[in-house]
């Protein structure tokens, strides 16, 4: 008998249909089911892809330390497959990082060092310097958008049948975006690709302003105005994952309107997701109201709501931050 180490479940995720969320005649709306994955993310897919290109090319060996600096997700997927596959793991959060994501890390045995949140990127970067260990630097390895073009892209595709049109997906890495959408671009130029950006991020000023076409104005704006609840979405800059010239469009969501989508699935089409994918479905459903129903939009689910039940489905959590509006399943 033959049957798969769980591990080898990663990716080759259902397309679900969400066209019943969108208005009659609009385009039809589909979602990929990431949650699905073992680690329950989207980020799954490139911390698996990583470790096999660091270990083609002999820079991690067995008892060698792995340190991940993550909003959370990724490092829940390189906890998990940085232990079986023989590596000591350190995850670097912030405290905004959910407790559940930071409990799922350590009861996968990685040791969890969190900081704050404007600092957890560069004392991760720091700490694996300093040490001689082996730095996933997620935001600027060029081998995190591979890892979607090499996977989600050509899944998105062909369960599609080649008949999408439209990327929606919101980043913080932004290497899914890029990577996916390159390859959905290669396979058809006149596919559109759309960031989701949300409050906290100055990415749509980066890409409105031209910011992008100037080396030394990656660091304007790198400050944040203002604050979202929303985890592993939005950056104060661009990250080397975050290719311009795929993105056509960037469209601004509120915490209110990701979150508001969020309970919507889960009392509608029994989802419980996480908050960016929240965002990613409420983006997604303004696109295809502005089409007609030849149209084809995908996004993404990119994580489970259970990594956030301390907070986006805790209502004294929401009232807290701001967000009495929101309506509780």
């Amino acid at each position: 008998m033959k049957a798969p180490r769980f591990t080898d479940l990663i990716g080759n995720t259902p397309l679900i249909d969400l066209t019943r969320l969108v208005s009659e005649n609009s385009a039809e709306l589909y979602a990929k089911c990431e949650f699905i994955n073992p680690g329950f993310s989207l980020k799954d897919r490139m911390a698996n892809y990583i470790l096999d290109v660091a270990e083609a090319q002999g820079k991690l060996k067995r008892g060698d330390v792995i340190v991940c600096s993550s909003s959370g997700n990724t490092g829940c997927s390189f906890a998990m497959l940085g232990k079986i596959r023989g590596y000591h793991v350190v995850i670097v959060t912030s405290n905004k990082c959910s407790i559940e994501k930071q409990n799922h890390i350590k009861a996968l045995n990685a040791d969890l060092i969190v900081v704050t949140q404007d600092t957890y990127m560069s004392y991760g970067e720091n700490y694996a310097k300093e040490n001689g260990y082996f730095d996933v630097n997620q935001y600027n390895n060029i081998y995190n958008p591979e890892a979607y073009y090499q996977t989600l892209g050509p899944e998105i595709w062909k369960q599609t049948n080649g008949e999408i049109t439209h990327f929606v997906m919101t980043g913080s890495t932004f290497g899914c975006i890029s990577g996916t959408g390159s390859f959905l671009k290669e396979c058809n130029p006149k596919v559109k690709v759309i960031l989701a950006d949300p409050v906290n991020s100055n990415i749509y000023a980066y890409y409105y302003s031209n910011y992008s076409n100037s080396k030394n104005d990656l660091s304007l704006n790198s400050s944040l105005s203002e604050f979202s609840i929303i985890e592993g979405a939005g950056k104060s800059a661009p990250t080397k994952c975050l290719d311009f010239s795929v993105i056509d469009e960037v469209v601004k969501i509120s915490d209110e309107e990701a979150i508001s989508t969020c309970h919507q699935l889960a009392k509608e089409e029994g989802l419980l997701v996480g908050g960016s994918s929240g965002l990613n479905v409420f983006a997604a459903k303004l696109i295809a109201n502005r089409l007609d129903r030849k149209q084809v939009v995908v996004t993404v689910l990119c994580d489970s709501g259970i990594k956030y039940l301390s907070k986006i489905y805790n209502q004294e959590f929401l009232s807290k931050n701001g967000l009495k509006s929101v309506k509780m399943v």
